[in-house]
């Protein structure tokens, strides 16, 4: 089957979808396709970069299963690409195997509620690296030293030779004032895409 991107992800993402800088927020409304985009996306990195895994998170584990987890389903299904990805929701994973005849080799979706920010300091992956995260309503992470605990497992880096590379994304509705605005929109940084 083949999917023509540019009939599936909509209009007004195209720079989006090609940036690469660590941190990235989208902020939108209701409608605006952010979280559909990113949930394709996230589908088509992980099948394009061989060895990347991605974190997915949320102030609360059980708001994961009926949000991100279900776009993510989604978007394997509007790729076409559902024989190569197995689903399971205890805990909740996307799992991706590149060949699905040898499944020893494999890319996962892990998925993390802030509910114990100390449990998401020690996430690891299996095989490969662990590149990418998604905050989903990032605004709900009301202290920023929980989202400094969150970056902690995004540490260390990638060899140059995988092509690989690291980025943390947040997903939410426009805010009253918070530290996003404050850290992300309010002080320009070459490391930040808004």
């Amino acid at each position: 089957m083949a999917v023509r991107l540019s009939e599936v992800i909509g209009s007004g993402y195209d720079e989006f979808w090609e940036d690469k800088h660590f941190y990235e927020c989208l902020k939108g409304g209701r409608g605006s396709k952010k979280s559909k985009t990113m949930a394709l996306r996230t589908i088509y990195r992980m099948m394009a970069y061989p060895g990347a895994n991605t974190l997915v998170v949320r102030r609360v584990y059980s708001t994961l299963k009926d949000s991100c987890f279900t776009e993510l389903l989604w978007a394997i299904n509007a790729l076409g690409v559902s024989a190569y990805w197995k689903a399971k929701t205890s805990p909740l994973e996307l799992i991706y195997y590149p060949d699905p005849t040898h499944k020893e080799v494999f890319q996962k979706i892990l998925f993390r509620g802030m509910d114990d920010p100390q449990k998401i300091t020690s996430i690891a992956v299996e095989q490969g690296y662990l590149c990418w995260v998604w905050i989903e309503e990032a605004y709900q992470i009301t202290d920023e030293s929980d989202f400094d605990k969150l970056m902690m497992s995004i540490r260390g880096k990638v060899p140059k030779s995988s092509g690989l590379f690291k980025q943390v994304t947040m997903t939410f509705n426009p805010w009253r004032e918070n530290w996003i605005k404050t850290r992300f929109f309010d002080n320009k940084d070459d490391t930040v895409y808004t």
